[in-house]
């Protein structure tokens, strides 16, 4: 099996962004990811929710907040998408992002350990 390598500066760029979900009921991951792709397609269509690439790396139901890597090219329209989220599951909700960072480990350090103090 060949494998190719892709020059560095081909790479896609990743942000994480890191929010708290705000909401009557408890939600589950299943729901968040249903409804931000919902939102994105709404948004921006098929086109461009397919290039912002969002992914769900992590969410703790208890503090209900989380991690969501998108492409750095699609950040304000991955921002905008959550505004438009107002009901999860039958309860409102509100996203709040907590912060923007390049990598997950400052991601988590910056703005998730602050809120578990």
């Amino acid at each position: 099996m060949v494998k190719f390598k892709v020059k560095p500066t081909l790479k896609e760029n990743w942000r994480y962004i890191s929010f708290e979900l705000l909401s009557e009921n408890k939600i589950s991951e299943k729901q968040i990811v249903s409804e931000i792709l919902n939102s994105l397609l709404s948004l921006l269509g098929e086109l461009g929710a397919s290039n912002a690439n969002l992914w769900l790396i992590e969410y703790d139901s208890k503090t209900s907040s989380g991690i969501v890597r998108c492409s750095n090219k699609a950040l304000t329209e991955v921002i905008a998408s959550f505004a438009t989220i107002t009901n999860i599951g039958g309860s409102r909700t509100t996203f709040r992002v907590l912060g923007v960072s390049g990598t997950i480990k400052k991601t988590k350090d910056k703005y998730l350990n602050r809120k578990r103090k």
